[in-house]
């Protein structure tokens, strides 16, 4: 048998550990791991040099924009992002202009996005006013919930309304994704600043904080009883955590993500750089970020996201900090930031791979994800552990062209991105073109 592809001289972290030898492709699937003479032989073979092979990334919060906020970002260009950060599947958020509230809506995202994408894409759907089980059906990842504001279908100062929501996503079988963030902290505590124009220190005033764990502390509230799969967004306060991991501890279906920037930045950041910085939630204090770190290097939160949230120049430079629309581009920065700690002895491979690939394949249950074994998917994050550089936003291939973490410098890189068989993205050049990707459809259970 003569097979598609066959990775040779490569590092393998697979569940026996890290091997060496190589990784035979056929049709957009691993069939075989094993040494190097050991594999059958190829149409084409990619000899690796020894660096790292890992399941493919998979970020699990993006915001891709596209349809009318292509001007910030589109499927293309936010998947070309994806490649190039080393990531092989991302998820979708459902935030969007016109947002994913219906079976419908739902189905032309996927429609649109099928042929411009060039990793492998899925999508969440936002609170709708029916069909839950129907957008389940259409391949829905999960739901979001943004506890900062009501929507049509939703109001999220009503705990009815919310209990009601979790059960009917309990019933489609989809987790639901919070952005904890306690509405009515917030519109207090703008209330209590003087007339703009607004500044940094008054965005930290509002955001974050008591708003998020008093947020976290009601929806597990709220969901005491029920069946619904809760998925923290976006966890930025160790109490916030303290509250989850209570709710883990006592046999509840509870899980968490973190973003680099809140493990590795602080409020400082937004006192310092303005508008560029704004993101909600902000960041914690110096002492937040470091118990964060702990928390995910120990496993106590399950994965790390990027969060990728781009705009433009323009709408993060408004005079008033409340103008500024909020969110950083994450997908071309995560990988090297977490390389890094790597390099420095700060957290495990394992631990790694566990937050960015294997964990989310099993909270979203993208099947024949997450893991380098036959039968899955050949997806595939070669690494380049040693590559040293300076985070430059202008060099992006996101539309976003901008980073709180410009001019850091990091080791390690993502050297290779593989998404179903095929080289997508090769030592920073795109290979593939739109529509490479596929469609990334959760199946009912």
């Amino acid at each position: 048998m003569t097979i598609d592809l066959k990775l040779i001289d490569a590092r393998m972290l697979t569940d026996r550990g890290i091997l060496e030898g190589g990784i035979a492709i056929d049709e957009g699937r691993i069939v075989r791991i094993a040494k190097t003479p050991n594999l059958p032989d190829s149409d084409s073979v990619i000899k690796l040099d020894g660096k790292l092979a890992l399941p493919g990334l998979i970020d699990a919060h993006v915001h891709l924009r596209d349809l009318e906020l292509s001007y910030k970002e589109d499927f293309t260009t936010g998947t070309t992002a994806a490649a190039a950060g080393g990531f092989t599947t991302v998820l979708d958020m459902p935030n969007s202009k016109p947002p994913t509230d219906s079976p419908n809506r739902l189905r032309e995202k996927m429609d649109v996005a099928a042929n411009r994408i060039l990793v492998n894409t899925g999508f969440y759907g936002i609170i709708p006013s029916h069909g839950y089980e129907k957008m389940a059906q259409e391949g829905a990842a999960a739901f979001k919930i943004f506890l900062n504001r009501s929507t049509p279908a939703l109001d999220v100062k009503d705990d009815l309304s919310l209990s009601a929501a979790l059960r009917e996503c309990a019933k489609a079988n989809r987790p639901i994704a919070v952005h904890a963030e306690e509405h009515s902290l917030i519109e207090r505590a703008k209330q209590r600043l003087k007339l703009g124009p607004h500044t940094p220190e008054d965005f930290l005033k509002v955001y974050g904080g008591e708003a998020e764990t008093a947020s976290v502390a009601r929806m597990l509230s709220i969901a005491r009883d029920l069946s619904a799969r809760i998925h923290f967004c976006h966890v930025s306060e160790p109490g916030s955590l303290t509250s989850i991991q209570k709710a883990v501890s006592a046999g509840r279906k509870i899980t968490s993500e973190v973003t680099p920037h809140h493990l590795f930045l602080t409020k400082d950041v937004i006192r310092k750089l303005g508008g560029k910085a704004v993101m909600d939630p902000p960041p914690s204090t110096e002492t937040g970020a470091s118990a964060l770190w702990r928390s995910l290097r120990d496993g106590r939160i399950d994965i790390v996201v990027s969060d990728h949230a781009p705009h433009t120049l323009e709408e993060k430079e408004k005079t008033d900090i409340f103008e500024v629309a909020m969110g950083i581009p994450g997908l071309e920065t995560t990988l090297p930031l977490m390389l890094t700690r790597l390099n420095l002895g700060e957290i495990s491979l394992e631990r790694i791979v566990s937050c960015l690939s294997r964990r989310p394949a099993e909270i979203f249950r993208l099947t024949r994800k997450g893991r380098l074994e036959a039968g899955f998917d050949a997806d595939i994050t070669i690494i380049d552990l040693k590559k040293r550089h300076r985070i430059d936003s202008s060099a992006f291939r996101s539309k976003a062209k901008y980073s709180p973490f410009d001019g850091v410098a990091v080791t390690g890189a993502a050297a290779k991105t593989i998404v179903n068989g095929e080289v997508v993205m090769d030592e920073g050049e795109i290979q593939a073109k739109p529509g490479m990707g596929r469609v990334v459809r959760v199946e009912q259970l």
